[in-house]
């Protein structure tokens, strides 16, 4: 796997998106962009707006699993940029210790509004798996995230 991405992935009543990359947690800076596309109704090919901003620090508690902490820390994004009304690049995702810490940048001055209201990161048909490789081993990661809307 050379890139990471993310796509839009149907479901019943909400929305989702299933991401990729070669590194945890680089799958977890996609999912963040994801997230915050979804929210300001971009397409996966359109880049999140860009600006300078205020940096900040977002940790929480490790799990013992990465999907479990892929879901709380997505919360965490999700909360900083809806009471912001901003949009947060993350620059940098890894454990330490106890923690899951990241840090980035919050944008404030988004040209862009919200056009869907997400309520909560699920649980709900909540993946996260390698992607095998032709040479044996695994190429990267996958996630897929179900969203409340």
């Amino acid at each position: 796997m050379t890139s990471s991405k993310w796509q839009v992935t149907p479901t019943t009543a909400d929305i989702g998106f299933v991401a990729e990359s070669s590194t945890i947690p680089e799958l977890f800076i996609v999912s963040s962009v994801a997230i915050q596309c979804i929210r300001l109704g971009l397409e996966p090919d359109e880049d999140l707006p860009l600006a300078t901003g205020e940096e900040i620090t977002i940790a929480i508690d490790k799990s013992e699993r990465i999907d479990r902490d892929l879901v709380a820390w997505l919360e965490e994004i999700n909360w900083v940029a809806e009471s912001k009304s901003a949009v947060i690049h993350i620059k940098s995702v890894r454990y330490e210790e106890n923690k899951l810490l990241s840090k980035g940048t919050v944008i404030s001055s988004v040209p862009v509004e919200p056009v869907i209201e997400i309520k909560a990161v699920t649980f709900h048909e909540l993946e996260l798996s390698s992607i095998p490789s032709e040479v044996g081993g695994n190429s990267g990661y996958r996630a897929k995230v179900i969203l409340d809307v």
